[in-house]
């Protein structure tokens, strides 16, 4: 005896409720030779079979005398609603139609007497919906368990950031203190630069540190801004006063122009700054020594700009897109990264522009990356003008 395929019996199996075993019979017939069939005379029949057994499509008589075939698709919508439903009627008064669409879902209906090419492409059309709609379920269950482990991964990398930053912070803080203390003792001439060195590596470090607790904080939703209406040319120039012998010492041009009447953006003075320094700090870091790196700003509609532009070594299109993600192959391989915090080609965490795009974020704002290699980088900061917002949302 030939055993059915199971895939095929879930994917393709039909059931046939009517109280006439003559119209089962017909049913049977007319679809025999491409799907399997099963037929019952009363509805309560066929609702226990849907129970247990992978019904694919189902095909019931408007008037039986347990329950109508609307009553009937009903029940099914409520219990089994992927199953496709198909009514069978000798009536085609629209009361018994508007109700079978709205009560019943039905997906389509045929009029007695039917024809059997008819029935098979009917049942053809509502089987290939059936399965269409099975791997639309399958492909969003991928996404979601996709999105899960995604979830999982992040969570996991900012509890790690968190962990190596509390973990670390405090030793490095006493070698820090340690090594101040020493560099102040009477030691050898010939060990004095190995503990110059020392501190410099303890103060590199002890940044990395900061940028992984802040990059943790910001991604736990820990800090908290004060944004008030901040005139940008005084945070500009404090900016451009500590990166000026930065730039001396590698023969880059630094030129900040702050454009006339610049209305005063709403941001937090703090972070902020911080956000345009990441951006400065990267663009002297990526640009070749004899560069130049310049920072303006522009007026927007209901915004204010600053944009960060270097002629330096630029990112590749390919990972352009992702450079604000954290640890970003934007950022150069980490394995390169060097414990020169200036010096062209330094690489740190890549975790700058990440907390930069968080900060910016977190302001309102937007911030976007133009680049092309060989050529330089342009980043463009928008924040919301205090013109543009009022005094109660300010406070």
């Amino acid at each position: 005896m030939h055993k059915p395929n199971v895939e095929c019996m879930t994917l393709h199996t039909v059931l046939v409720v009517d109280d006439e075993p003559a119209s089962v019979r017909a049913v049977r017939r007319a679809l025999a030779d491409a799907y399997p069939v099963i037929g019952v005379s009363a509805a309560s029949e066929g609702l226990a079979l849907l129970a247990r057994e992978p019904i694919a499509l189902v095909i019931a008589d408007q008037r039986m005398p347990e329950m109508t075939g609307t009553e009937l698709f009903a029940r099914i919508a409520d219990n089994h609603p992927d199953v496709v439903r198909i009514l069978l009627t000798g009536y085609t008064g629209i009361e018994t139609l508007v109700d079978a669409i709205n009560a019943g879902h039905v997906y389509y209906y045929l009029t007695k007497p039917w024809e059997p090419s008819e029935l098979r492409l009917v049942v053809r059309r509502g089987l290939e919906r059936h399965a269409a709609e099975a791997e639309r379920r399958r492909l969003l269950h991928e996404v979601e368990q996709a999105c899960r482990r995604a979830e999982r991964s992040a969570e996991q990398k900012s509890r790690l950031l968190t962990v190596a930053a509390h973990e670390l912070g405090t030793p490095v803080h006493v070698l820090a203190h340690a090594l101040a203390f020493v560099a102040e003792a009477e030691i050898p001439a010939a060990v004095r630069p190995w503990v110059e060195t020392a501190e410099r590596s303890a103060v590199w470090l002890g940044h990395g540190l900061q940028q992984m607790l802040s990059a943790a904080r910001w991604r736990n939703g820990f800090l908290k801004l004060q944004p008030r209406a901040l005139p940008l040319a005084p945070l500009l120039d404090d900016v451009r006063a500590t990166y000026v012998p930065i730039c001396a010492h590698r023969g880059l041009r630094l030129h900040v122009a702050v454009t006339p009447a610049l209305p005063a953006a709403v941001a937090d003075p703090l972070w902020l700054r911080r956000a345009v320094s990441n951006l400065v700090s990267n663009a002297v870091r990526f640009t070749p020594d004899g560069g130049a790196v310049t920072v303006t700003t522009g007026i927007g509609a209901g915004t204010v700009d600053i944009g960060v532009t270097d002629t330096g070594i630029g990112i590749d299109a390919a990972v352009l897109d992702e450079v604000f993600e954290p640890f970003s192959a934007a950022c150069g391989d980490l394995s390169l990264h060097a414990s020169g915090r200036f010096e062209f080609g330094a690489r740190g965490l890549g975790l700058g522009l990440a907390i930069t795009k968080a900060i910016i974020d977190g302001h309102g704002g937007t911030i976007q990356a133009w680049s092309q290699p060989g050529v330089g980088s342009r980043f463009t900061i928008r924040l919301p003008a205090a013109a543009a917002v009022s005094e109660r949302e300010l406070g």
